[in-house]
């Protein structure tokens, strides 16, 4: 009986939808003679075998078409199966079986998808008064299955984004598969996760007749970005150097146009930055453009970061000479910029054309800034006059100069030791990282211990004459000279390291060293501010949001008695109290007293002491006064000393 009743609802909603077919007429498309565009050049492996599958009537079986993300299998299906012969449906997000039957549905036929919700929406309303809706039980379920098995095969369906469907695969596949069997679909699907089609097992061979694998169109897609790009200098730029472009994209293994898409688009952007001195030298853009290229593919794919960018030039020593002796398993391993390296034989990554400065910036942080990348390239052996930049740039590039150059710019950079004439962190650390290297390769004499010798000399003679920067009320005052300066990564080898990181230890202590030599007019500074003007003391000594705050992070209040300071405070006018104990109660929050403060927690544990003293000497109204200014900070550390003195 429940049988019978279903036979008579699904009769009678198919006569429902052959009235609206008659209502709304025929589906969308007209069906006609296949119409393929085809290329004058050879066609590819894909086009090909769908030409051939176009051809089937009821083929049984589907296509599965995998590749890399971005190796453009969509806009090649669509150029060989035009618009007029497809029902594409994108799995993205499908969560349910009826949910992708309904996708189908709403492409294959448009007006009466539209009619079906129409019908739908109406069947909760009809329901209350009785009638068709209510006798049918016209659920969406029921009324869609009605619909598809009015959907011909007129056209071939393709599904895309198949990892990218929420349903089992099981499900997905077995949808999928009742449109080859049951309705004589010729059926493509693709699949951009190789991984996940070899989980396929035998639901693969009951679904799929044939599988391809496509290869990115790299010369349409070329010519494509090419025409894409309108400034005229940049095009003219990408055109001249096709044959690099495509050549190191090769190289690279990447295979998605995507990726080639973005590095032409920052050819674009790179090109607008240059000068014409720039653009003129052909022989720099010849290496220019395949570093840039290569460069960037390998950032935009994963396999090189900030770090890599920043020490491509002691990288492929250190490997050697840890390898070095080792066979087999005991090789180390190697690092992602060697490996990258070599990928491309006839690229020299190392290439110093573009400072790490301007590739981290270019590559990392995505901007591109003309002063850097003009540097960098006024600084390479194509554009640098050595009587213009400092004797350390031009020994840094010696492998692109004549050695009578290089050789008279060693001389220059030792005068500069000599003369302690370089002041400037940045310059210090390249010349004694150059001298290191120098003895690394046996290109000077003597060792390397003599040279760090020499560098602490050279650093302690210019803080002993006044002409040592001190270190700089900034907390990210390393940041300037940190693993390269001026564009240009430090030049030290693996075998240097160690000798390295002695002088530049010895760099930021003698800065900060050179900060203490000027702490007496500091602190008088700030002791004139507590007597007279809280408020700057304030700002300078704790962290807000308006002011520099320069000593805010510097511990340096332990260098003043804590006699002195209470007294200078509470000897200064009422009103500039509370900001004093604004200050201290804000310099030590966050328990900055445990942390980048913790040279001053004795100091403040005994300005606290003092305080209390006065509290105990003080008459009248003073008294409270005093008491109601002991900052709270203050009061937890000594319930904390005194905690810890009764365990």
């Amino acid at each position: 009986m429940l049988w019978a009743k279903g036979e008579q609802i699904f009769s009678l909603l198919h006569k429902v939808i052959k009235a609206l077919r008659n209502i709304i007429g025929s589906k969308d498309a007209t069906v006609g003679p296949k119409e393929h565009q085809r290329k004058n050049a050879l066609t590819t492996h894909l086009e090909e075998y769908l030409e051939h599958y176009q051809t089937l009537e009821n083929p049984g079986y589907a296509v599965l078409v995998t590749g890399e993300w971005g190796s453009g299998k969509t806009h090649q299906i669509k150029q060989v199966i035009q618009d007029t012969e497809r029902y594409y449906v994108s799995l993205f997000g499908i969560q349910t079986v009826e949910q992708l039957h309904a996708e189908v549905f709403a492409v294959a036929s448009p007006k009466l998808a539209k009619a079906a919700k129409l019908v739908d929406g109406a069947s909760g309303a009809a329901a209350s008064i009785g009638g068709l809706f209510a006798f049918a039980g016209a659920t969406p379920s029921v009324f869609n299955a009605v619909f598809r098995r009015d959907i011909k095969p007129d056209r071939t369906l393709i599904f895309d984004d198949l990892e990218r469907s929420d349903l089992r695969l099981k499900d997905v596949l077995g949808a999928i598969n009742s449109y080859v069997e049951q309705h004589g679909f010729r059926v493509v699907v693709l699949a951009h996760d190789e991984k996940m089609t070899a989980k396929f097992g035998k639901l693969k061979e009951k679904t799929f007749g044939q599988t391809i694998k496509v290869s990115p169109q790299t010369d349409d897609a070329f010519e494509k970005f090419l025409g894409q790009i309108n400034h005229h200098r940049a095009k003219r730029l990408v055109e001249e150097n096709r044959n690099a472009i495509l050549a190191a994209f090769h190289a690279s293994e990447v295979r998605s146009l995507r990726i080639l898409r973005h590095v032409i688009e920052d050819l674009d952007r790179l090109a607008k930055t240059l000068l014409d001195e720039h653009i003129q030298n052909q022989e720099a853009m010849a290496e220019l453009v395949p570093l840039f290229v290569a460069l960037n593919v390998e950032t935009r794919s994963g396999r090189l970061d900030r770090q890599a960018l920043m020490k491509r030039r002691s990288v492929s020593m250190g490997y050697y000479m840890r390898a070095h002796g080792k066979t087999g398993d005991q090789l180390p391993e190697k690092p992602s910029f060697m490996v990258a390296d070599e990928r491309y034989p006839n690229i020299d990554l190392e290439n110093n054309l573009l400072s790490d400065d301007a590739l981290c910036s270019m590559f990392v942080e995505g901007s591109y800034p003309a002063e850097v990348i003009h540097q960098s390239l006024n600084d390479s052996a194509h554009f640098l006059k050595p009587q213009n930049v400092p004797p350390w740039r031009v020994v840094i590039n010696f492998d692109e100069l004549d050695d009578d150059i290089v050789q008279e710019a060693v001389v220059k950079m030792e005068q500069q030791i000599e003369e302690r004439s370089a002041t400037v962190s940045g310059e210090i650390l390249h010349i004694f990282a150059l001298k290191l290297m120098m003895v690394d390769y046996g290109i000077q004499a003597g060792t390397m211990d003599e040279v760090v010798k020499q560098a602490i000399h050279y650093l302690d003679d210019l803080r002993n004459g006044g002409n040592l920067p001190p270190r700089t009320t900034d907390w990210r005052w390393i940041d300037p000279f940190d693993q390269s300066f001026d564009g240009q990564g430090y030049w030290v080898t693996e075998a240097a390291k160690p000798y390295f990181t002695k002088i530049w230890d010895h760099l930021i202590a003698s800065r900060e060293l050179a900060f203490e030599d000027q702490l007496p007019e500091i602190l008088k500074l700030l002791m004139a501010m507590v007597r007279s003007d809280s408020k700057q003391f304030f700002e300078h000594v704790s962290q807000t949001n308006n002011g520099e705050n320069p000593y805010a992070l510097i511990p340096l209040l332990h260098h003043i008695p804590a006699e002195e300071f209470v007294a200078t405070w509470l000897d200064s006018p009422n009103e500039n109290w509370r900001n004093v104990y604004y200050a201290i109660e804000n310099r030590y929050s966050h328990g900055r007293l445990n942390s980048d403060l913790s040279a001053e927690e004795d100091w403040a544990y005994n300005v606290y002491q003092t305080l209390m003293r006065k509290v105990d000497e003080a008459e009248g109204f003073r008294a409270p006064r005093i008491s109601r200014v002991i900052p709270k900070v203050l009061i937890e550390l000594a319930s904390e000393r005194e905690a810890e003195e009764l365990q």
